[in-house]
């Protein structure tokens, strides 16, 4: 692999003009800096990033833990955020936590060692271990912002910050939308205990049922959770206690996915018998086999602005938390009662 040296040794320049070059400074002139970008290209010259970051005292990377890695949603997430990256000159680390309080805090952990300048996380937020992993980069001081949710308490951490979607709006429009299509009796399938976006979508289906007059009872309410798994099992929970609805709320679109395939289970049709709302628009809402009303999430624009929110605190600036805008986007799973 050739080396700077030896490009200039070929150019007949100093090293430190090649390198000055190379990273377009502005004390080397326009057609110096084409000379030795044309060498550089010649010999598919790579740049030592390691040897680079050392002098500079950083390391140019950035740690990435979101649940799963292969769940479309949290891709998208990366995606924004990679691009961001690349754009900076840095590089993303990623890790999944399964949605483990304990193996988030191992990832954080291993990230830490490797001397990440800041960490974008999607937190397995569970009400017992909702701070523990902030707790544990407390103590390194590494810039941290929270995608998606953030667990009730992380205002107390002055390193902490945070790029969530509207969610008290999401879960009012979400409402609203089937209040409009004639729905009274709707339930809502809750996230995990402690979550700021599942606290969020809950208060905006109250907001909804009070604005329409419509009573509010805990017993359409249940928890879900987030995954597939976690939908079906509340909507057989539902089903089971013969709770009266005609539609139904979900925490995101993997809940409102198993809510459906447990109702097919018991001979019910979507959405001929029972609407559903989902939350997040992934790919799933749009491709399941009846696709999903559901409340869109930016979820590119979050990862991209949780990242450059990261290399804002990392530079020492202070930042607030962003909220994103959602939006009702209809399809076939709902229809009028």
């Amino acid at each position: 692999m050739s080396t700077l040296k030896e490009i200039a040794a070929t150019l007949d320049l100093s090293v430190m003009a090649v390198s000055k070059a190379l990273r377009d400074a502005p004390d080397i002139s326009v057609g110096t800096k084409a000379r030795v970008q044309a060498e550089a290209r010649r010999r598919n010259y790579i740049p030592n990033r390691a040897a680079q970051n050392l002098r500079l005292r950083r390391s140019g990377l950035i740690g990435i833990v979101v649940p799963q890695i292969n769940h479309t949603y949290y891709s998208h997430l990366i995606w924004g955020a990679e691009r961001q990256a690349e754009a900076v000159d840095m590089q993303i680390l990623l890790a999944a936590s399964l949605d483990r309080a304990e193996t988030e805090m191992r990832e954080v952990q291993k990230l830490i060692a490797r001397q990440v300048e800041a960490i974008l996380l999607v937190p397995a937020v569970r009400w017992q271990h909702r701070l523990a992993t902030l707790e544990l980069i407390r103590a390194s001081s590494v810039p941290v912002v929270l995608l998606d949710a953030y667990p009730a308490g992380a205002e107390r951490f002055p390193n902490v910050s945070w790029v969530v979607s509207d969610d008290e709006r999401g879960g009012q429009i979400a409402t609203e939308h089937l209040l409009e299509l004639g729905h009274k009796d709707i339930l809502f399938l809750a996230g995990p205990n402690g979550s700021s976006s599942s606290a969020g979508r809950f208060s905006g289906y109250q907001r909804a049922l009070a604005a329409a007059g419509v009573p509010y009872a805990d017993e359409r309410v249940f928890l879900a959770d987030k995954d597939i798994d976690a939908g079906r099992k509340a909507m057989s929970q539902a089903l089971s206690e013969k709770v009266r609805f005609t539609a139904l709320v979900a925490y995101n679109d993997s809940v409102a996915i198993g809510a459906a395939e447990a109702l097919a289970q018991q001979g019910f049709r979507v959405p001929e018998d029972v609407s559903i709302v989902g939350f997040g628009d992934g790919m799933m809402a749009t491709y399941y086999r009846v696709p999903l009303t559901t409340v869109r999430v930016a979820q590119t624009e979050m990862g991209e602005k949780a990242l450059r929110l990261a290399l804002e605190m990392q530079r020492g600036k202070t930042v607030q938390p962003r909220v994103l805008p959602v939006e009702i986007i209809v399809r076939e799973s709902t229809k009028k009662r």
